[in-house]
């Protein structure tokens, strides 16, 4: 038990219980209307108290309810109050008197040990450490752990709000994700949480959703509007007993005012998300909609993983805010992990837990956090926020010891934990969670929990599901959803209906008005194949589009938005129309240009089976992006299984020739029972006529009396000159006519529902990331290894003294810029985002450019460092006096926000890498790699050093925070004369926060100009800025000018021009952000840029910068080298970087090594030890067609990789690392040691098997010709790849020209049946004619046909004569031999169509052997035109568009 006195002392716990307004009393500290460091770090309560009416109107000042953000900074707005408390204590009352239950639960933990994989567990994956299969199955791995969190003991009540403090790596983000029950991917997650007496078990069966995890990232669907995204979520999260007579939408609407409001979103409703490649919302705006995007769940536990990231104070400020009083009205409970909190931040939490090595420092009230350090002989410098000073504690380099404590106070974790542990605070905290523990196993509170969660629960929803939706609700709204989706993305709409527009066409010409006779019943056969084909390829595009929604489907499946079968069932409904289209334009254009049966029942047939069709090889391809976790693995089995069901369609190899250890894959097979149907419907009931030369055997003069003639069709009957339809199905193809719609049709529509089924089923059971916690993965032995006291005393140490070992680097540089206006444009017009912005960067300077969410500080940065390629710049720039010159982009460095490196390399790999090609090249190797070494130990990345840089999405590689140290680094190791940063320090902690900008001040002091972009500095970090750059909203400058000592020549500009009076105590950074309304309660009276324009500093700045236009040279004459190295040196360095990341992309590489060898294998066991017949020469070609499917597969799987790729180098070209041509032929002659390799394999597996012509030429050429095919479709990839944007339109580009590829080879339709058009050119500009032709004639040029008995055309010779003698004339001029010559009737004569391989291509394709080594020849020219043009459209798309 707990003494009174202990309880006294400790006011934090006498009030925790019902009001909402005391918790803010006691913790929203404001000293007469100060900002930001408030009281200079002293909680002045009852000063509070009085302050507590302005700050609820303040909080939710919304004006943008009614005015525009930028008549708001203008100070013309009339000013409307929404008041967020008032609002929500009326959401509360109204449901308290409907009746509803409160939703509350609190948080317990009790001797949380959680563990995960050490550090050597895990090294960089090759494509030779995939051979090691053993390790698949945990044999030879090491089982190393770590402990990531280490006995962690507390609580959270309902209503309580608790932060989250820690350097990055302390486990702030292992222990959200805890507490949010993620915890699968931890390998040990031992002791007890509750959720309110709820075991994690059920709470994540029954209640997942009533937990949410907010995490850094910000995953949305880039095409949606805001208002979409959160009416989206709204509607899967309408409680099912809402007030008396609200109805859904009123409900939705009333939620989407309250977030629009209290988060500044309101102007930006009807505003595209966007995203890297997309215009849209600005970063803070998108970190917005996050927030409420989980604020539409209505859960109530919430974890906030560094939340504030990419907002600027005031907003964060805002935010907290709002979640105080949320959390006050409706009881819910919050833990937050917040970076570079500021004191009004922390103040408004009720609990403070302070983390270091997974180990607790601290854990309590927030009021008594400061003393308690203090205590242990802590100081906390002047101007420094309570939880700066609380995260720096663990680093020697930050705290301050009290004189006398030296040798008492802790040191590190362990130390701080043992002494946290023996303290009365703990003792008292303890006994609260004791009596916590006890209050919920007498109260209970789940049982309400329980019966509130059941009324929230809809109509007709699983009562033990954790979905407030109804399944059919869920669909239906995902339906809108992804409608929405579509229809916005017009560009792909657009791909995707020209390519079957412009297919269809094509299609319909090379097939044009097919004749009914003999050729013209196998050209039928070809053009419905191509049709099933074709549209099967245009369902393999819809599988990168289904990926790429999958990590915002993991987040909503987090959240219980909905079931994510339900949102695949969704997407089969959209398909729907969206399928009938595609199939109708398809149809209508091709259909009666091929003269297909003209009946309507025969047209709908058509329609009807391709549609099922297309919708089944949707599910099919969906299929596997449901069960694997990126395209690249997606499109390797897709691929391998697309070519397996074409080749077993029915078509290339008909049922009676495939061998039974394959023959079940042709009934398990969608397509050969579509195939059937088409088949049956467009031969039943049609004769095929016979006249004509080459349709009779035997044809010509003298041989017109049928019954000593037989067609050539199968299927014809001596006699007849014509042949039925039903019997050419029967006799040749073994199909019954009468099976077209039952069981064929049928069975098409079953593996549509069966598709469908076991995707939807597959999306339940299997996610799409078990991520947790980020793998590093380590060079092999160079995993760190954990330190001694001693040992990281030593490196804090040095890490502290090693800016100060830094030497002046650069020549004195002023970079100055006038008038500068930039417009986009927009739809009927343009869109001016910046507006006479003037501005200089002296040497020596650091320069601050600060400004609210969207008023244009990181437009302006891209202007300057020349990085927008889109809209139109105006205005004057000069560097050191001069006119910029081609150098520009390589003197200078750009730390850009998105944190864009190559995955593959190490950390120093990628620092050498960027210290090599930007220092200059006279600079030593050895001298550039202890620059490398000095940058690595600043920016503390040591440790990390040998890991790889990884992708955060996957799961490895280093964390955000630590990837922008590294966006950082690879900067400053190129030493650049002028540096631009944007926010270098967000998402960073406190303590990186002020070594990153310690150590640019030292750059400053050198001798560098420094211009930088940043959100929420502290008071600490915002004195180390000289000068400052004020943006507001519409791209206008409030203020440039000097900071001033104590930062007062700043403040004396605004309290002088109408600002409110600045406290002594208050952070600068803040006090100007809320003068010029930043935030979204922002409020204000004064038009900034108004001011400014009239006032003398400007005026004196413009007086500067007309002098520096005065003087400036406008032709410099000294010479601009664009790049620091020889184009020999940086090719050398890209074609080594590149290698070295083709090496480390195993699952790239052995995908399709195991892709090729499985076509392989699979395309020789069915053309199984071929033989010589006239049946055997036909599948010999189309065995040879198998390995040009298998060549147009890795088309498809090439060019993520590139686009990839080509992200990073678009990066590194724009600061001017190597040219663009180095990285285009870098990028073509890496692929070619593994098509060599591929190639061998795939002959190995298919060759021999398939019983192909064994001399040594032919083997040969076979090799070199297909390695040729290989590179050509790789670079082919490449090219449609280069002229895409992003992979889904490359892959709606892919099936068009694939299919045409196919389409003109004369394999399909023989050069002689296709009309004059196309043969004239389109054949002949086909490389897979050449390639098909120089295959074919070496196999088949010395083959000797043998026709068995069922190939022969059989027919009676008139009585008395012999076949021979009969034949004679006919021989003299038709190809082929008769079997029997001597045979007279009765018996029959049998012809063999063709004595030899020549015959057979010479008359059939009209090929050539003596054009075998012309059409290598040709295909090579093809595949270095490819090269070169590949090259131009990377030079073309060199830049993205920004």
């Amino acid at each position: 038990m707990v003494s009174p006195n202990s309880k006294q002392n400790d006011a934090f716990y006498q009030q925790r219980n019902d009001t909402s307004t005391p918790t803010i009393y006691e913790n929203y500290e404001a000293s007469h209307g100060g900002f930001g460091e408030t009281g200079a770090n002293a909680v002045n309560v009852e000063d509070a108290k009085s302050q507590y009416t302005e700050l609820k109107r303040e909080l939710t000042s919304l004006s943008r309810v009614s005015t525009h953000p930028n008549v708001l900074e203008e100070g013309k707005a009339e000013v409307e109050d929404f008041d967020l408390d008032e609002f929500l204590t009326g959401m509360k009352n109204d449901q308290t008197s409907a009746g509803h239950r409160p939703k509350n639960l609190g948080l317990l933990w009790k001797d949380l040990v959680v563990m995960g994989e050490a550090a050597d567990s895990h090294t960089i994956p090759t494509v030779f450490s995939y051979f090691k299969f053993w390790k698949l199955f945990g044999l030879g791995r090491n089982k190393n752990k770590k402990v990531i969190l280490q006995n962690l003991t507390g609580f959270c009540k309902e209503g309580e709000m608790l932060l989250v403090l820690g350097r990055p790596g302390a486990g702030c983000s292992s222990f959200l994700r805890v507490l949010a029950n993620m915890t699968s991917s931890f390998t040990d997650v031992n002791g007890v949480v509750s959720y309110g007496g709820i075991e994690p078990s059920v709470f994540a069966k029954r209640y997942r959703g009533q937990v949410c995890y907010n995490e850094e990232e910000d995953q949305h669907y880039p095409t949606l509007t805001t208002k979409q995204t959160l009416q989206f979520a709204l509607r899967m999260k309408v409680p099912g007993k809402r007030l008396p007579d609200e109805t859904r939408a009123e409900f939705v609407n009333k939620i989407l005012y309250l977030l629009g409001n209290m988060l500044g979103l309101t102007k930006q409703m009807n505003s595209m998300v966007g995203n890297a490649f997309l215009r849209g919302l600005s970063g803070g705006e998108r970190k917005r909609l996050s927030i409420a995007e989980q604020m539409t769940t209505s859960s109530s536990i919430n974890c906030w993983d560094c939340s504030t990231r990419g907002l600027d104070a005031a907003s964060a400020l805002d935010y907290v805010r709002s979640l105080r009083i949320m959390t006050d009205i409706f009881k819910k409970t919050t833990v937050a992990s917040l970076y570079q909190a500021s004191n009004n931040i922390f103040n408004l939490f009720d609990k403070v837990l302070l983390l270091d090595e997974g180990r607790c420092l601290y854990f309590g009230p927030i009021d008594s956090a400061k003393a308690y350090f203090e205590e242990l002989g802590f100081i906390c410098a002047s101007r420094k926020s309570t939880p700066d000073f609380l995260t720096g504690l663990c680093n020697p380099n930050e705290r301050e010891i009290r004189p006398g404590f030296e040798t008492t106070a802790p040191k590190f974790a362990q130390e701080f934990e043992e002494r946290y542990l023996q303290s009365n605070l703990y003792k008292r905290v303890m006994a609260d969670f004791v009596e916590y523990e006890q209050h919920i196993q007498r109260e209970n509170p789940a049982d309400l929990f329980r019966q509130a969660v059941d009324e929230e629960h809809q109509k007709r929803a699983d009562k033990k599901a954790p979905f407030t939706a109804s399944f059919f609700q869920q669909v239906k709204t995902l339906t809108i959803r992804q409608y929405h989706i579509n229809i916005t993305d017009l560009l792909s709409l657009i791909s995707r209906y020209g390519t079957i527009l412009i297919q269809s066409l094509i299609t319909a010409s090379c097939f044009f008005k097919m004749a009914e006779n003999n050729s013209g019943a196998f050209s039928r056969g070809g053009a419905l194949f191509f049709s099933l084909l074709f549209n099967s390829f245009i369902s393999q595009s819809e599988l990168v589009g289904f990926l790429m929604g999958r990590p915002i489907l993991e987040k909503h499946k987090q959240y219980a938005l909905y079931r994510p079968s339900a949102f695949y069932i969704a997407q089969v409904v959209i398909d729907i129309p969206y399928a009938a289209l595609q199939v109708l334009l398809f149809e209508i254009c091709a259909y009666f240009m091929m003269g297909l049966k003209l009946t309507a029942g025969a047209f709908f047939t058509f329609f009807i089976v391709l549609f099922f069709t297309t919708m089944a090889m949707n599910g099919f391809f969906r299929f596997f992006g449901s069960v694997t976790t990126n395209f690249s693995l997606a499109g390797q089995a897709s691929g391998s299984f697309l070519l397996l069901i074409s080749t077993y369609i029915g078509y290339t190899i008909v049922y009676d020739k495939m061998y039974p250890w394959l023959s079940w894959l042709y009934w398990i097979n969608p397509l050969a029972y579509s195939y059937k149907s088409l088949l049956i419907n467009e031969l039943q009931g049609k004769q095929f006529s016979c006249e004509g030369v080459g349709n009779a055997v035997p044809f010509g003069p003298g041989y017109d009396n049928w019954d000593y003639k037989v067609c050539s069709m199968v299927g014809g009957k001596p006699g007849m000159n014509y042949v039925l339809g039903d019997d050419y199905l029967r006799t040749y193809l073994g199909y019954n006519p009468d099976h077209m719609w039952a069981p064929n049709f049928v069975t098409v529509i079953g593996f549509f529902i069966f598709f469908t089924f076991v995707t939807a089923m597959t999306m339940e059971l299997v996610g799409l990331s078990k991520v947790s916690t980020l793998t590093k993965l380590y060079l092999p032995g160079k995993a760190p290894k954990p330190r001694t006291p001693a040992e990281e005393e030593a490196r804090q140490r040095r890490q502290a003294n090693i800016s100060d070992e830094l030497e002046a680097v650069t020549d004195s540089t002023t970079f100055s810029w006038q008038n500068v206006n930039y417009t986009v444009p927009i739809k009927g017009g343009e869109l001016q985002l910046l507006n006479n912005i003037n501005g200089i960067v002296r040497p020596g300077h650091l320069t601050a450019l600060m400004g609210s969410s969207g008023a244009g500080k990181t437009t302006l940065l891209d202007v300057l460092a020349r990085r927008k390629t889109i809209g139109k710049v105006e205005g004057r720039v000069y560097l050191n006096n001069e006119v910029l010159m081609n150098d520009f982009e390589r003197i200078t460095g750009y730390c850009e926000q998105m944190d864009i490196h190559q995955p593959a390399v190490t950390v120093r790999e990628a620092l050498r890498f960027s210290a090599y090609l930007r220092q200059p090249a006279e600079v030593s190797k050895e001298e550039k790699d202890r620059y490398v070494e000095t940058i690595i130990e600043l920016l503390e990345m040591e440790d990390l050093a040998d890991a790889q840089i990884g992708q955060v999405e996957r799961g490895t590689g280093i964390s955000i925070e630590e990837r922008k140290r590294l966006t950082i680094g690879m900067e400053l190791v190129g030493k650049p004369k002028l540096l631009f940063l944007d926010e270098p320090t967000s998402g960073l902690d406190a303590q990186s926060s002020y070594n990153i900008i310690r150590f640019i001040r030292k750059l400053s002091l050198a001798g560098w100009p420094v211009l930088c972009t940043i959100h929420q500095p502290s008071a600490i970090l915002f004195e180390h800025f000289d000068h400052l750059i004020l943006l507001v909203r519409g791209g206008k400058t409030a203020y440039h000018g000097e900071i001033g000592p104590n930062s007062r020549t700043m403040i004396d500009y605004f309290e002088r021009n109408g600002g409110p009076a600045c406290p002594p105590d208050a952070n600068p950074a803040e006090y100007i952000l809320e003068c010029v309304g930043a935030g979204t309660a922002g409020k204000v009276t004064v038009d900034w840029a108004d001011a400014w324009n009239k006032s003398n500093e400007n005026a004196a700045l413009i007086e500067e910068l007309e002098y520096i236009h005065a003087h400036a040279d406008l032709n410099p004459a000294r010479k601009a080298h664009t790049y620091a190295t020889s184009l020999g040196t940086q090719f050398k360095l890209v074609y080594k970087r590149m290698a070295l990341a083709y090496w480390r992309s195993p699952e790239y590489n052995v995908g399709r090594l195991f892709n090729v060898t499985f076509t392989s294998l699979i395309t020789g066991f069915t053309f199984w030890k071929l033989g010589a017949s006239s049946s055997d020469i036909l599948n010999r070609i189309f065995a040879l067609f198998g390995t040009f499917i298998m060549a147009m597969t890795l088309i498809i799987l090439a060019q993520p990789k590139f686009l990839t790729e080509r992200m990073f180098f678009r990066r590194e070209y724009a600061s001017r690392y190597y040219s663009w041509l180095p990285w285009g032929i870098s990028a073509i002659l890496v692929e070619l040691p593994y098509i060599i390799f591929f190639s061998a394999f795939y002959m190995f597996g298919f060759y021999w098997t398939s019983g192909m012509n064994n001399t040594s030429e032919a083997t040969g050429y076979f090799y070199i010709l297909f390695t040729l095919l290989v590179f050509w479709a790789v670079t082919l990839g490449f090219i449609i790849a280069a002229v895409s944007e992003s992979p889904l339109t490359a892959a709606v580009i892919n099936p068009l020209v694939i299919s045409l590829l196919i389409l003109f080879a004369g394999l399909m339709q023989a050069p002689s049946e296709m009309p004059a058009f196309w043969r004239s050119w389109m054949y002949w500009i086909d490389p897979f004619h050449y390639y098909i032709e120089g295959l074919a004639v070496n196999e088949l040029a010395s083959l000797k046909v043998e026709c068995n008995d069922g190939d022969l055309l059989k027919f009676s010779p008139p009585p008395n004569m012999t076949c021979g003698d009969y034949t004679q004339s006919f021989m003299s001029y038709a190809p082929g031999y008769i079997a029997n010559p001597e045979a007279m009737q009765p018996e029959m004569c049998g012809y063999c169509t063709f004595k030899s391989g020549e015959e057979f291509y010479s008359t059939r394709f009209g090929w050539d052997a003596g054009h075998k080594w012309r059409n290598f020849g040709i295909l090579a020219a093809f595949t270095c035109f490819n090269v070169v043009v590949c090259l131009i459209l990377i030079y073309v798309f060199r830049k993205p568009r920004r």
